[in-house]
């Protein structure tokens, strides 16, 4: 007696494009509740907007899916019904671990979105184009929509990791500016008063013993305009950390194995951050080296998650550290 052939799983049609038309027609930002993240975000080096999101089933379309409902037809499963847009992280997020995010709260979550869309109507309506889009990315094979994701994701982390530096450099010109003025007002001072004698010995002083230093006023206030610099610094690069550690998240929920490099990521941007509001006031340095070690290092850990992300030889990251007080202080003494 010969054993009933097992057959191959199920798997439905994805969603029609009307169907994802109608779905980003009653939506503007992600479904899960609390998050702020629009459906298409802006490219701010090229203006133009970008999906910044995929379309969920409540229900996988696949069987052994993420909530699979066997009883499920499937002209209900790739209805909008079962259907919601969803920012790429939180989309990732509730297919890789869906004992968290049972159906009834996805149901749930639904209910919210198309609320606030009747309650403001205010939506994001695509085209056809953008249609095909949204269905290419958002209806692969569970793995293909991950390793999509997973890229995308890692891209936009080399993108912000980039922006971070460039608006780091451009706002702190205005705290080099005040340190270059400190530095030629100590020099002045210096050269103005002459060499310095011992008053027993009559002998020339030398190093410390010999800096002339200028009135305390004139420091404070030149320290001040640094401090000022630095803040302001730091509060243009906080939105851009914001969104690169958002999608440091999706990288982890959908690509786990990537988990140490995303951790380097996350800690040099750190340092990053720290110096962004430091800086070296040593009169001999040519530039401002911790700024310039967490650049580099930033850059560095961002193109080794590249590399492991594209499965080729990447330098193993370090392992994680505590943090650790600032490596240079910010005297003006």
């Amino acid at each position: 007696m010969t054993s009933p052939l097992r057959s191959d799983p199920v798997e439905h049609r994805p969603p029609t494009d009307s169907t994802v038309k109608r779905l980003y027609a009653t939506a503007f930002r992600c479904g899960k509740p609390g998050c702020e993240k629009p459906l298409y975000k802006m490219n701010n080096e090229t203006g133009e907007w970008i999906l910044n999101s995929n379309v969920a089933h409540i229900h996988a379309r696949s069987e052994g899916g993420p909530r699979w409902n066997p009883e499920m037809a499937e002209e209900e499963n790739r209805s909008a019904e079962n259907l919601m847009p969803l920012c790429r992280e939180h989309a990732a997020e509730i297919d890789a671990t869906p004992e968290h995010y049972p159906p009834t709260m996805l149901r749930e979550w639904k209910q919210q979105q198309l609320a606030e869309y009747h309650a403001v109507q205010k939506a994001w309506p695509i085209n056809d184009d953008e249609a095909t889009e949204v269905a290419a990315q958002s209806f692969g094979t569970q793995r293909d929509t991950a390793a999509t994701a997973g890229a995308a994701a890692v891209a936009a982390v080399a993108r912000y990791a980039g922006r971070l530096v460039e608006i780091g450099r451009r706002e702190r010109r205005a705290a080099a500016d005040a340190a270059r003025a400190w530095r030629e007002m100590k020099a002045r001072w210096s050269r103005s008063i002459g060499p310095l004698f011992d008053l027993e010995t009559g002998e020339r002083l030398k190093g410390d013993e010999a800096v002339v230093r200028p009135p305390r006023r004139d420091t404070e206030q030149c320290w001040s305009a640094v401090q000022t610099a630095l803040r302001a610094a730091r509060m243009a690069m906080e939105p851009v950390v914001t969104d690169l550690m958002a999608e440091l998240g999706t990288v982890r929920a959908v690509t786990k194995g990537l988990g140490p490099w995303c951790d380097r990521v996350e800690q040099a941007t750190r340092d990053l951050m720290t110096a962004a509001t430091s800086w070296d006031m040593d009169p001999s340095a040519a530039d401002d080296r911790m700024w310039c070690d967490a650049v580099a290092g930033l850059e560095q850990a961002s193109r080794a998650l590249g590399t492991a992300c594209r499965g080729e030889s990447a330098e193993a990251p370090p392992p994680q550290r505590l943090p650790s007080e600032s490596r240079l202080g910010s005297s003006l003494a």
